[in-house]
């Protein structure tokens, strides 16, 4: 049973196998048919013409690299004028126009007679002020010390008096009768004496005219009749006890009344040597001015000493003074251009402006020699050229300078723009451009396609696709010849 099974199966497979290999065929001969018919159809009417051949080449991957190109002029980025600091004579000038000096180096000396003369005498006239000026703030501290002391006794005496007078005032009302009452009347009258003779005193101390004298002397004349009097008048035991205190507590009062006439006069005496806020300020500018005349003039003294030296190092593009000039301060001296730091100053189009970004790298020639640079400035407004070009200024820094490098002298620069790694690229050739844009003609299998690109960057030589072909393509690039979308031709790589 399961013999005959097996041979059924057997035939199956056989018819089947059978089957194929006939289908197999026939699709093969009609292709075969089909591609006869295809290739007549096609190029039928161009039977006994002989195929073009154009110049081609692949869609290779690799790096771009777009450079900008322009000569400028070297010049430098650090500069300094030198100013004379001060009037002086200048000795010696060691530097020539267009002399290359080092950081340090002594380009102008001066003389310094006529400076170390002035710095004496201004340092001589500042002490001077220093010495007026603490001195009057001394003194005003002296006499604001007094005026202090001064009116606080007075103040103690004034109520001494007060209570003294008050005193001398109860022991005479003690004394009623007559005779008490006309020796009192004669001891007021002493009293008033004694006081005119201290006032005139006092007035003389200050005065010291011979009118005080004369008015001193009759007060004493008055004051001997007053005594007279009073010792004929006749006395008792209690009286005169009386009358002797009051004329010891009228001579206490008499003192008290010349302290308090001496401490007027030193209060308003020292009160007047007191300097307000406003005057210690004018002592203390003209101190300061002093201080500050004589600083500057040791300052100008170890300038000249020390000569007008160089910054850095450079190259001195100015020169205003020889030897035996005198300066004035603020005259200008020279002009020091840096010989480290170095640019070139180029000039760029429009068409290159896109293309140039701050801190693109560069490579610069001056003189034959090679120099790595990099765009430091791009100035944000154009001028125009005597041609009428409107151009944009920017600088390139040079990042390694030598001695060859002279300023003023043409350098050509090549920026480093922008690149594109690992990118699609054909031949500058293969792109053609019409109104529809950017297209290439690939070739396959001998026929002709027109075929839409979108480009990137571009040299001399190459430019990158974007889109629109992959690598491997192969893109014509005679464009002397007439091609057309669909025709036949042979690559020639």
């Amino acid at each position: 049973m399961f013999k005959k099974r097996e041979k059924r199966t057997d035939g199956i497979r056989e018819a089947g196998r059978k089957r194929r290999v006939g289908r197999i065929w026939l699709i093969g001969a009609t292709a075969l048919l089909l591609c006869v018919a295809g290739v007549y159809y096609r190029f039928g009417a161009q039977s006994g013409e002989q195929i073009p051949k154009v110049a081609a080449a692949l869609v290779t991957r690799g790096d771009i690299q777009t450079t900008v190109s322009v000569s400028g002029v070297v010049e430098s980025e650090i500069s300094q004028v030198y100013y004379a600091p001060m009037a002086a004579k200048v000795s010696q000038v060691n530097v020539a126009l267009g002399d290359a000096v080092s950081k340090g180096e002594t380009m102008v000396s001066y003389d310094t007679e006529d400076l170390e003369y002035r710095q004496k005498t201004e340092a001589l006239d500042a002490q001077a002020s220093e010495s007026s000026y603490q001195s009057s703030i001394a003194e005003s501290d002296k006499n604001a010390a007094l005026y202090q002391q001064s009116a606080e006794e007075l103040v103690n005496i004034e109520q001494m008096i007060d209570a003294q007078e008050a005193f001398i005032k109860q022991l005479q009302y003690y004394v009623e009768d007559e005779t008490s009452r006309r020796k009192l009347k004669l001891y007021d009258e002493r009293y008033r004496l004694n006081k005119r003779v201290n006032n005139l005193s006092v007035q003389a101390y200050i005065e010291d005219t011979e009118g005080v004298h004369v008015s001193q002397a009759q007060a004493m004349n008055e004051l001997e009749e007053v005594e007279r009097k009073l010792q004929e008048l006749e006395t008792n035991e209690e009286l005169t006890n009386i009358e002797r205190q009051i004329v010891l507590e009228q001579e206490k009062l008499a003192d008290l009344e010349i302290r308090r006439d001496e401490l007027k006069a030193d209060k308003n005496s020292s009160e007047n040597g007191i300097l307000d806020s406003h005057k210690k300020k004018e002592l203390e500018v003209v101190a300061q001015k002093g201080r500050i005349a004589e600083q500057q003039a040791q300052a100008h003294l170890e300038e000249a000493l020390a000569g007008v030296k160089a910054g850095f190092n450079g190259i001195v593009t100015e020169l205003e003074i020889n030897e035996g000039f005198v300066t004035e301060a603020g005259s200008k001296l020279l002009k020091l251009e840096s010989s480290d730091d170095v640019r070139v100053d180029i000039s760029l189009s429009k068409y290159d402006l896109s293309k140039v970004k701050l801190g693109q790298k560069a490579e610069v020639e001056i003189s034959g020699q090679q120099y790595e640079g990099t765009v430091s400035k791009i100035e944000r407004m154009a001028k125009q050229n005597d041609a009428g070009t409107r151009l944009v200024t920017a600088q390139v820094h040079i990042e390694d300078p030598d001695d060859q490098i002279y300023l003023g002298i043409e350098g050509k620069v090549t920026i480093l723009a922008q690149s594109s790694e690992d990118t699609l690229l054909v031949p500058v050739m293969a792109v053609n451009t019409d109104m529809s844009g950017d297209f290439c003609y690939v070739i396959a299998d001998g026929i002709v396609e027109r075929r839409s690109v979108t480009t990137g960057l571009s040299t001399q030589e190459s430019i990158e696709i974007k889109e629109g072909l992959k690598e491997g393509d192969i893109v014509l690039t005679d464009t002397s010849r007439e091609l057309t979308d669909g025709m036949q031709a042979e690559p020639l790589l």
